[in-house]
């Protein structure tokens, strides 16, 4: 199966690197998955699931805490890092007609999303009708009994990665979009922008074509020019199967973002762990109202890593074997 579609990739990623560094890797089937054990030359090992990794050194109060998101907002608030404004609906709650008339009046528009999910399932965006809210509520309801009904923050998402308490990157999740110069159609910018991704294939991950599956179908063909600098978002993915382009852009970021991130990192005890933020600008310093905590992931999909469409790629396989290596014959370190 090829690597973009394989639920086993960073699992196989992982894999080569500890080869490279003489571990010996055995595999078992457990029901329908796959459990893989890694072995040092010096006796040590690891055992997780090929499909769901759990990194040894990440405590089961770490992943739950990352995989709740009540508790995930939780944390950030109590370390004064900004969240959106944020309802939790339990399993026995209703969002009430005028509780619900009151928070779309009171934010353009609002998303909504399970308490304790993963991979955008169950996610809702753009919602601005009572009637869109109740479906999106219902349908977030499939995956957890918990939702979150939240203001929809503007801004970009920026995945930062912590790692032994140092940020080593910033993958930019760009949304899908075009850029105008003032002679060139919608459908002729498409065009251009697809012959690019056909270039982009690499061994790790495919950047799809905008086909009408991903886009709305009307751009393929719509003769309407855009300005020069104009960008016109094609949807709202943060994933590259939907359409979105990754860049690292660590050197770019304003320093200011960078230390509240580690704190964060430290505080939930994880030495590896991505922090998922949207920030307006992130060139500029952090202030109220430009940027917001989005989520914690203690396991990333790693080959989005080796998909920056600029070639600035961090090559985080080797420094999170390193860390492995270290804690499986050092746990207290």
């Amino acid at each position: 199966m090829y690597i973009k579609n394989d639920p086993y990739a960073s699992y196989k990623l992982l894999r080569k690197e500890f080869e490279k560094r003489g571990y010996s890797v055995t595999e078992d089937r457990i029901k329908n998955s796959r459990s893989v054990t890694f072995t040092s030359p010096a006796g040590r090992s690891w055992q997780a699931l090929a499909a769901h990794i759990s990194y040894p050194f990440n405590t089961k109060k770490i992943r739950t805490v990352s995989i709740n998101k009540e508790k995930s907002y939780a944390l950030a608030s109590s370390m004064g890092v900004a969240t959106p404004y944020t309802r939790l609906i339990t399993k026995d709650d209703q969002l009430s007609p005028g509780e619900a008339h009151e928070l779309l009046g009171r934010f353009n528009r609002l998303i909504v999303k399970p308490a304790q999910a993963s991979l955008s399932r169950g996610l809702t965006l753009d919602i601005n009708s009572q009637a869109a809210l109740n479906k999106a509520i219902a349908y977030a309801r499939t995956i957890s009994p918990r939702v979150l009904v939240q203001e929809q923050v503007e801004g970009e998402e920026i995945r930062f990665t912590v790692i032994d308490g140092k940020v080593r990157a910033a993958i930019l999740r760009r949304t899908p979009r075009v850029v105008g110069n003032g002679h060139s159609t919608i459908a002729q910018l498409i065009d251009a922008e697809n012959a690019d991704r056909q270039q982009l294939q690499t061994a790790h991950v495919t950047y799809p074509l905008l086909t009408g599956d991903i886009i709305d179908p009307s751009l393929l063909t719509s003769s309407r020019v855009l300005g020069e600098d104009e960008i016109l978002e094609l949807n709202r993915a943060t994933m590259i199967k939907n359409g979105c382009s990754v860049y690292d852009v660590l050197g770019a970021v304003d320093p200011s973002y960078i230390a509240p991130i580690e704190q964060l990192a430290k505080v939930l005890g994880a030495k590896f762990v991505v922090v998922d933020m949207f920030l307006k600008d992130f060139t500029q310093p952090k202030a109220d109202g430009n940027y917001w905590f989005i989520e914690f992931n203690t396991a990333p999909v790693l080959k989005m890593f080796y998909g920056c469409r600029d070639g600035k790629v961090y090559d985080i396989v080797p420094v999170l074997v390193d860390v492995i290596d270290k804690w499986l014959h050092n746990p207290g370190a």
